[in-house]
């Protein structure tokens, strides 16, 4: 079954809503147990959106969905929440089979969410309750392929609990000043592969996660494979974590660039789930500072097993591999550990890297956020962000290195494996810089 929106007669002016006649015809293709519904090119101005299964919605060349800046026009709650907003632009639960697809796109009109100019720290200060732009839940047999979102305003595609996940030649491209921005949110989420795609964002590029969230919902992340995607962020260019509440296992990353991002690859354990047999692989990278604001200090890899909650131990990374990495970067990489034996079996093979010198007033300092607040301990968000420490007039978490820059840091790292690493480092090396490439601590 085809069915085009023309037929719906939406306004397709850009300015007034055209949700109710959307809605309706998602609603006839949900009677007739599937469909294509085809938006043809104009732009359409809508809220909420429910899903049905069964669904191709093809976007083609020319056609917009504009995000509604009305807070009034997101009736449809999802059962997660990001930022602590429920809100949600397009919306499916337990439903399989859904596409989306075409050369078209979402525009999330972030403008309209953010303060005009931003902080001292780098940050627009954001309205509550900011829409994501596609959150689907307990789904299956999902594929989102060639189409575009730009300016989301939230975390922009939020995968909870899915399954056999397809992602190809999707772009989304969000405003660098803008936090919470996430690209692609994969949350307790199996069987999903990503390739040849571009995300660029405030905050993470992609997120492995295992949230908060109702039981239904709950489960490890698992089998997800990344390939041949273009990074740039922020905050994260490729994080697992920092909401770790189940386990993340199996996990390809091969064939990605990280371009102009304060951190490359994290992983940061910190709510009990266990990451376990994660493979990165040729993989290039350019790290440099972003904003205070954003957690990292221009690190092309940065692993992190630290409390978040004072009653509650993080969890083991455990078989880590990165092979082939090669790029510059002004900061360092860290590894870091305060639990006793739950970073371990670590391997770098074939690395090299170009480390370089920077007027920028954070080269020297690393962090370790979040949570650092003494007053706050399970804090989160903005208390990792604003929270300053008088003794560095920084925020807690981030520190000078203590013996100068290195190339690379580990400390509590048990097993830690390095064969064919090579850091290229300024000759003199500038002030602040440690004489020593590595450095290991127990």
């Amino acid at each position: 079954m085809l069915i085009s929106m023309d037929d719906y007669h939406p306004h397709a002016d850009g300015t007034t809503a055209d949700t109710a006649c959307f809605q309706r015809a998602l609603d006839a293709i949900a009677a007739r147990g599937g469909g294509t519904l085809y938006i043809p090119p104009a732009p359409y101005l809508i809220g909420s959106l429910l899903l049905p299964e069964n669904l191709t919605l093809h976007l083609a060349a020319g056609a917009t969905l504009i995000a509604s800046s009305q807070p009034e026009d997101y009736l449809t709650e999802a059962q997660s929440q990001a930022e602590c907003s429920s809100r949600v632009l397009l919306y499916a639960s337990g439903k399989k089979n859904i596409t989306i697809e075409g050369k078209g796109r979402i525009d999330g009109n972030a403008s309209a969410w953010f303060a005009a100019e931003a902080d001292e720290m780098g940050y627009r200060l954001p309205l509550p309750q900011r829409p994501r732009m596609l959150v689907l839940e307990n789904c299956r047999q999902v594929t989102l392929q060639d189409f575009t979102i730009e300016q989301a305003p939230m975390w922009t595609v939020h995968l909870v609990n899915c399954e056999q996940v397809r992602i190809s030649r999707l772009c989304i491209d969000n405003d660098l000043s803008m936090a919470n921005t996430d690209a692609l949110d994969i949350d307790s989420c199996r069987y999903v592969h990503v390739s040849d795609s571009y995300f660029s964002a405030a905050d993470d590029g992609i997120c492995i996660k295992t949230t908060r969230k109702p039981l239904a919902l709950r489960g490890r992340a698992a089998h997800i494979t990344i390939t041949g995607t273009i990074l740039r962020s922020n905050s994260c260019a490729l994080k697992i974590g920092t909401e770790t509440h189940d386990d993340i296992e199996d996990v390809v990353v091969t064939g990605c660039t990280i371009l102009d991002s304060n951190r490359g690859i994290g992983l940061l354990s910190r709510d009990g789930g266990n990451f376990r047999r994660l493979s990165f692989s040729h993989i290039t990278f350019n790290c440099i500072y972003a904003p205070p604001v954003h957690w990292g200090k221009a690190d092309p890899v940065f692993i992190s097993v630290r409390p978040r909650h004072p009653e509650i131990t993080p969890g083991e990374i455990a078989w880590v591999q990165f092979s082939h990495l090669t790029g510059t970067t002004q900061g360092a990489i860290n590894l870091h550990c305060e639990i006793p034996g739950a970073l371990h079996h670590i391997s770098f093979d074939h690395l090299l890297i170009d480390q370089l010198a920077s007027a920028h007033p954070e080269q020297g300092w690393y962090d370790i956020r979040p949570p650092c607040n003494p007053a706050n301990p399970g804090g989160m968000g903005l208390d990792n962000a604003y929270a300053i420490n008088p003794a560095t007039e920084r925020p807690w978490g981030v520190e000078r290195w203590p013996d100068g820059m290195p190339g690379l840091f580990a400390q509590g790292v048990t097993a830690l494996s390095l064969s064919q690493v090579q850091i290229n480092r300024p000759d003199p090396l500038p002030p602040g810089w440690a004489s020593q490439p590595v450095i290991e601590r127990p």
